[in-house]
Parts: structure tokens; C-alpha cells; sequence
């Protein structure tokens, strides 16, 4: 089922009414049916808040919220179909895992007037419970308590609880963010792989970047409730919309430098570096420090630039070295012979290397 937001906006006031923060900013976009999308952007963008917009914890200042061709924007969490898994896990300390599971289906009105025979409902609910923690591959954990668990295991079976009852869309808020960093690689896997097992269109909250960018079909990148960017994780690394997209996507983060452009040249340190068929002017130019490589005085679109700094990290070299005044970072292959205090001329990939105007906007060079 897909979700379809139309001009969603939400505002809060303080005390008085007089001071109004816009948390979701007229937010129109469509995630396709069986989807898994990513919110992303730092904390405070408002993406917390288009979920529970979504949940229908909050109501909207305006906009429509349609479920395929449902209108829900008026209807309670209970009458919308989803299913929610907080930060937190929200288990029950003093229930089984099975017993957590089967929570919502026992206390559904819907359910149990679709089974209103006792025994035929308790069958129904064992068969589902086993069938979904068979999905989340937690079969063997079913008689546990919560706190006999492991975070990864918490975190499996408040997705099963979730997705138990059939939802028609998964919401998870942050869901990872209580994990070490290597169970949080295995459990956002986990994520995906259930995600698409079970074909429910999903949303996923973070303000992980690499999160996002590794399980999501699609991102919508957030700042300050306007949306930045929707596209694929891979189109946003490559082609970001502006120059907060540039910065907040990448690791170690985008170089930015101010540049000239001069008779159809960007120029770097004081030498015509960069072809571009942009207009003459002052811009701002973003190179990811994998798009540099060692070239040489002859090569094609280089710039020469002093080695400031040098550490060897695995299999690449980190390099730092002045630009147009601003020190930029590399990382250039090991096997390459450079060391700090080396004049080198560094040529850049084009796939690496954005312009923007002076408002921000990303423009096409070539």
C-alpha cells in the first residue's frame, strides 16, 4: 500500500500562542507500495514528527495523509493500520516474548470478531506468533522474558509485535539507535531483509546517514521541516539538490572551497583546474575526498596543491592540503608515493565534484 502526503504541514505553539515553530513544512511526496523509505536529517528537522503525523499521535495543522486511496488524516492510530516500533522497544518486562507478540492480536476488537470462537482465536494467534517469529528469526526465544535478551533480540521482537497483526504500513522511529555499532549493522540488515519478506511498505526514522543510505529505496532528506531532497540513496550521494544535502551525506564529509569561474574555467589555487560551461562568477565547489587522485604538472583538469598532512588509515592514505585558502581533505590509495611536505598536482572525478550557487543550489558543470 503506498502513503501519499499531500501539503502536510504541522506547527506548534508555545504557552501564549505567540511564538509558532513550523515542524513539517507543507510536505508533499508519495512513497511507492512495498517501499522501505528513509527520514533523514539531524536532530530537530521534523522527521519524528511527520511519523507520528503518520501514526496518528498527532493531528496535523493541515495537509491529507491518504493509505492508498484512503483518506486517514482524521482516523485514530487503532483504525489506520499500522504497526510502530519506538526507540525504546517498549516491551513488556513482565511478559514472554510469545506474550508480547500476542498482546495486540488478543486486545484487537477486529480480531476477535473475526474469531469469536476462544479456541479458534487462541490457534489463530499461536499460529501467527510462531509464524512471525519465524520471519524475525527469534523461534528459539519465544518462552523469555525481555531482560533475558540481547538489544538486537529486543529490538526482533518488537518488530514482531508490530508486524503481527498484519499492518498495512511500518513505522520505526530511530529504531536502532539504542545498539553498539556492530549490532547495529546486523540489525538494520535484519530490518531489510524482514522489510522485504514481508512486503509492508515502510518508514524509517534516523539521523544516520549510513542507515539510511544502506536499506532505504528511497531517502527524504530533511532540514528544519522542509524537505531537501527525495531520490534514491545512491542519486543523493551523487547528485545532491544543495549544499546541506553535499554536506550532510559522506564520510569524512564533502570538501567545500570558494571558487571563480573565469573564461569558462574554475580556477584552484591560481591555476585554470576544472572546464565548466557555467558562467562567469563566484561559486561554491564541493569535491568528496575519495574523487582526488595523484596526477601529474601535465594531467588534464588538475591542481597543484602542498601536502600539510599525511596518516595512513587501512588502505588509504588521509591527505590534507590548502585550496583556493581552505584546507581540503583526500583519501588517495596507499600504494601511492606521497608524503607531507610534497608539492603534488591532484586531479579530481568528475562524478566527485559539485558546483553551487551562491544560494546554495546545485548547478550542472559539464
Amino acid at each position: 500500500m503506498d502513503i501519499r502526503l499531500e501539503n502536510l504541514t504541522k506547527t506548534f505553539s508555545n504557552k501564549d500562542r505567540q511564538v509558532e515553530t513550523i515542524a513539517v513544512n507543507n510536505f508533499s511526496f508519495t512513497i511507492p507500495s512495498g517501499h522501505l523509505a528513509g527520514l533523514l536529517g539531524p536532530s530537530g528537522c521534523g522527521k519524528s514528527t511527520t511519523l507520528f503525523l503518520l501514526a496518528g499521535l498527532l493531528e496535523p495543522t493541515s495537509g491529507k495523509i491518504f493509505f492508498g486511496d484512503e483518506d486517514v488524516t482524521a482516523l485514530p492510530p487503532e483504525k489506520r493500520g499500522i504497526g510502530l516500533v519506538f526507540q525504546n522497544y517498549a516491551l513488556y518486562p513482565h511478559m514472554s516474548v510469545y506474550d508480547n507478540i500476542a498482546f495486540p492480536l488478543r486486545n484487537s476488537k477486529s480480531f476477535r470478531e473475526q474469531h469469536k470462537d476462544a479456541r479458534e482465536r487462541k490457534s489463530e494467534i499461536d499460529r501467527i506468533v510462531q509464524e512471525t517469529a519465524k520471519i524475525v528469526a527469534i523461534e528459539e526465544l519465544l518462552d523469555r522474558k525481555p531482560a533475558q535478551l540481547s538489544g538486537g533480540q529486543q529490538q526482533r521482537v518488537a518488530i514482531a509485535r508490530a508486524i503481527a497483526k498484519k499492518p498495512k504500513v511500518l513505522l520505526l522511529d530511530e529504531p536502532l539507535s539504542n545498539l553498539d555499532a556492530r549490532l547495529r549493522i546486523q540489525t538494520r540488515e535484519e530490518i531489510r531483509r524482514i522489510q522485504q519478506a514481508t512486503g509492508i511498505t515502510t518508514v524509517f526514522v534516523t539521523h544516520d546517514q549510513e542507515e539510511a543510505m544502506s536499506i532505504t529505496d528511497e531517502i527524504i532528506i530533511m532540514k528544519d521541516g522542509i524537505i531537501q531532497q527525495i531520490a534514491q540513496p545512491q542519486e543523493t550521494y551523487i547528485h545532491p539538490a544543495n549544499v546541506f544535502v553535499a554536506q550532510f551525506l559522506g564520510n569524512p564529509p564533502i570538501n567545500l572551497i570558494d571558487v571563480n569561474i573565469c573564461d569558462g574555467w574554475i580556477i584552484l589555487n591560481d591555476r585554470k583546474a576544472v572546464k565548466t560551461k557555467l558562467q562567469d562568477g563566484n561559486y561554491k565547489m564541493g569535491i568528496r575526498p575519495e574523487s582526488f587522485a595523484i596526477g601529474t604538472q601535465d594531467s588534464e583538469e588538475a591542481v597543484a596543491a602542498t601536502v600539510v598532512y599525511k596518516a595512513t588509515i587501512g588502505r588509504d592514505f588521509q591527505v590534507r592540503f590548502n585550496i583556493n585558502g581552505r584546507l581540503c581533505e583526500a583519501l588517495i590509495e596507499s600504494d601511492s608515493r606521497i608524503e607531507t611536505g610534497d608539492n603534488v598536482f591532484f586531479t579530481m572525478k568528475r562524478s566527485g565534484v559539485h558546483l553551487f550557487s551562491t544560494d546554495g543550489e546545485r548547478e550542472e558543470i559539464w
